[in-house]
């Protein structure tokens, strides 16, 4: 069946509105199906250079810092210490100033050690 000499004129208006819906649900499955496939194609793309999907696409900003300025990216890390009001302290760094006010008030660091 050839789409350009089809006559609409002979349906109705149900029937044109329900082709209507019918092809926006057909275009539809068929973009998601496309979809997919591209998809698969990105992600055996990257897997083949040994890189993430986001790297490949330019979306991870660390990854593309770190490799530009030739440093590595270091993982978040888990305080080490805590006071009785939630503050928090990773022991990097300087002694924030609610330790060394503690401190000097006569607590030991090992007092705050979680866990």
């Amino acid at each position: 069946m050839n789409i350009e000499t089809l006559d609409l004129n002979a349906y109705s208006i149900e029937q044109l509105a329900a082709l209507i819906t019918r092809s926006e649900a057909t275009i539809r499955h068929k973009k998601a199906e496309t979809a997919d496939v591209l998809r698969k194609q990105v992600e055996q793309t990257a897997a083949a250079l040994g890189i993430s999907v986001n790297e490949l696409l330019g979306l991870d900003k660390t990854a593309k810092r770190s490799a530009a300025t030739g440093t590595k990216t270091t993982a978040k890390v888990a305080p080490k210490y805590r006071d009785a009001h939630g503050n928090t302290w990773t022991g990097r760094g300087q002694k924030p100033v609610w330790m060394r006010d503690a401190i000097a008030q006569g607590a030991k660091q090992e007092d705050f050690l979680i866990g």
